[in-house]
């Protein structure tokens, strides 16, 4: 064979392999974006059924807790989709809701929620029975003007999105006030309508800041680390620009995982807010447009999203 062939198999092998490194490359890509593997609920008040979900939360055992809203209850599912058990009813009794939102579980398996309309916090058992509460509508330390999400860190302190009077407010296991932060004056911005909250693996709070339609990350005392994200919506805005992000969740590895509501889609980032990719959470089942609110990532990395005006859980695997 002269030298022309020779070099000529050379030059196609190469392309060969750059083809198959590329190709390769893509293929990885294109597996790290979750599909779904299952979904469950349907509207209705019947265990099982939902009414408009808000925030998921999950416990050691994978067992999934939705606040079930507009039922006003929580209830219990396994990894599966399986319904374990549920409880409350509407009222502003001791267990009873008025459209809870937010849902954390601390080390003890003990079961928080934001009872929203009653401006108040209920702690229950892992099995639903009330235990304790904190909170009255006002401006006070201990009192609430709408809370929403909420989160535990692994010492069992519990930090509250206080909505209305536009600041975070942290308590002990058994409700004792510690301390608040997030006003404009100490940093620097207005938290304008944040919805939801949790603990990133090094014990920043990252929370959404949901009119300003960013991603805010805070110390645990409050002092403001990073900010990203901006307004952008419909199919062409970038993996950074938000429409109204609601859940937010951390990943096994730290990346942080964002309910970008109004683009029907989640949102993937570094521990660091880089953008890594994106997934819409409509159009799976059918052409619809839905609204993914709430977030979760399980112990082996499996994601949970409630869509809101879909009434029901869908379950993603990276």
């Amino acid at each position: 064979m002269n030298r022309i062939g020779l070099k000529s198999q050379k030059v196609i092998i190469q392309i060969l392999i750059a083809a198959a490194i590329l190709s390769g490359s893509l293929f990885v890509n294109a597996q790290s974006v979750p599909v779904m593997l299952k979904q469950w609920g349907e509207f209705g008040d019947k265990p099982g059924q939902l009414k408009f979900p808000a925030m998921i939360t999950v416990d050691n055992s994978d067992n999934i807790y939705v606040v079930d809203q507009h039922n006003h209850r929580i209830q219990k599912f396994d990894s599966q989709g399986n319904f374990i058990l549920m409880w409350g009813s509407q009222g502003n009794e001791e267990g009873e809701f008025n459209y809870p939102y937010g849902i954390a579980i601390n080390s003890k398996s003990e079961v928080f929620v934001s009872d929203m309309n009653n401006h108040r916090i209920q702690k229950f058992s892992a099995e639903g029975k009330f235990i304790n509460s904190v909170g009255s509508y006002g401006t006070e330390d201990a009192q609430l003007k709408y809370p929403y999400g909420i989160a535990i860190d692994e010492s069992d302190v519990l930090y509250v999105i206080d909505a209305f009077n536009y600041r975070i407010q942290k308590f002990n296991s058994d409700f004792k006030f510690l301390s608040k932060w997030g006003s404009e004056e100490t940093i620097g911005f207005r938290l304008y309508m944040p919805h939801e909250i949790v603990i990133a693996q090094d014990g920043n709070v990252i929370l959404s800041d949901r009119q300003n339609h960013r991603i805010s990350i805070f110390s645990k005392d409050g002092e403001l680390v990073k900010r990203f994200g901006e307004f952008g919506e419909g199919k062409e805005s970038a993996g950074q620009q938000f429409s109204e992000p609601h859940g937010v969740a951390v990943g096994i590895n730290g990346g942080i995982f964002v309910a970008n509501r109004y683009n029907f889609r989640i949102n993937k980032f570094d521990k660091d807010g880089e953008y890594q990719y994106g997934w819409e959470t409509s159009g799976v089942f059918d052409d619809s447009k839905h609204f993914p609110l709430g977030i979760v990532v399980g112990s082996d990395g499996s994601v949970y999203v409630t869509d809101h005006y879909n009434h029901c859980i869908q379950k993603y695997k990276q």
